[in-house]
């Protein structure tokens, strides 16, 4: 039963892809066929200014020779630990370390079971025919590409918050891969200033006029593997206060990653174009901007300045900064560590599909429960 616009049908709800950036949520009346409503869905890490609108043939099957370690040096030229695997004499940027990690049904390196695992797209763009990726490899384990450094050490470190903090295997619950696409390209060919997960995967750009590789940021891989965690869980509608939660508890799970600060994209905005540091800031959502520029980084940080418009699936990323602002409230009252457990159960145990700010509210109370977050 779907509610829109006053309104209760009977209606199937479909996903359909475009292409693998594109997916689209269609609510179709189950006795005319008329679609109701549709929007897309896919989870980004920003919106785009307000106004504005596979396959792989150079990977051989070889035969499995086991885990390794490597130094390498990351986007910061900060030197990392990284998990890597060896198959037939060629290292490649598969950790099969976690113990999600499945060797029974693994076919390494193409079809491997319980890992964490990067991927490059050769600058192509995912939105036109002649896309294209495969594995990110080396010969003798030394590693020079600082891109797929640091974005296989971040999906490692997001991967041990929710599974250390929250006890949580892997994105989907169960221990699924946790895969990443590196140097994604923009539709007319350039370099993309985004990150997205597209239900499936996380894909990073390198950057723009405004952003810096996004595979930079330890909160962005978190912001994009908690749109996974949140799609496996409560499933938040991609669209109006849903979606602004599900943005929300990107952001929250996001600085909780990467948790000396409260700022969200810091490591990958230009200040050229975010002179605030910041994408946006979770502590002052304001972020220093403009009243109602929101181009500029200002969000809303109460629900009496909330976005009413129709833009950005109505506000996704504007009204974010609302239930933002009150984690921040509540994590300073009673510490983070208390503070992402009780959300983590809120968005886990309580909330649903079609969940709004005032459901959320009722969510995190319920799940204060004392003994859910000792």
């Amino acid at each position: 039963i779907y509610p829109f616009d006053g309104n209760f049908y009977l209606a199937y709800h479909i996903t359909a892809y475009k292409n693998i950036v594109e997916r689209w949520e269609y609510f179709v009346d189950a006795n005319t066929g008329k679609i109701i409503h549709k929007y897309q869905s896919i989870c980004k890490f920003h919106q785009h200014k307000l106004g504005t609108e596979v396959g792989c043939n150079h990977i051989k099957e070889v035969v499995v020779d086991g885990k390794a370690t490597a130094n390498a040096l990351d986007l910061f030229n900060v030197n990392r630990l990284i998990n890597t695997y060896e198959v037939g004499n060629k290292y490649y940027l598969i950790d099969g370390s976690r113990d999600i990690f499945s060797s029974t049904p693994s076919k390494l390196p193409n079809d491997p079971s319980g890992v964490i695992w990067t991927i490059d797209a050769f600058n192509t763009s995912p939105q036109l025919d002649n896309f294209n990726y495969g594995h990110v490899t080396s010969s003798n384990n030394i590693w020079n590409n600082k891109t797929a450094v640091s974005s296989h050490y971040n999906g490692g470190k997001a991967y041990e918050y929710f599974r250390n903090t929250h006890n949580r295997k892997s994105i989907n619950g169960i221990g699924g891969n946790i895969i990443s696409l590196i140097n994604v390209a923009d539709e007319d060919g350039k370099t993309m200033g985004n990150a997205f997960w597209n239900g499936q995967a996380m894909f990073y750009g390198n950057g723009d006029d405004a952003f810096l590789p996004l595979a930079r940021g330890l909160d962005v891989a978190g912001h994009e593997m908690t749109h996974g965690v949140v799609e496996s869980t409560s499933n938040l509608e991609y669209e109006g206060e849903s979606g602004a939660l599900n943005e929300s508890f990107a952001d929250i799970f996001g600085a909780m990653i990467d948790r000396d600060d409260w700022k969200i994209g810091e490591d990958v905005v230009k200040t050229s174009a975010f002179p605030s540091g910041a994408l946006r800031n979770m502590e002052d959502p304001h972020n220093g901007a403009p009243t109602n520029d929101f181009n500029s980084g200002w969000q809303p940080r109460h629900y009496s300045e909330r976005y009413k418009g129709n833009e950005d699936n109505g506000g996704v990323h504007i009204n974010s900064g609302i239930p933002n602002f009150a984690f921040f409230k509540f994590a300073t009252a009673v510490g983070k560590e208390k503070a992402e457990k009780v959300f983590y159960r809120a968005l886990t145990n309580y909330l649903t599909k079609s969940s709004k700010f005032v459901d959320c509210r009722i969510a995190v109370i319920k799940a204060t429960d004392r003994k859910s977050v000792v």
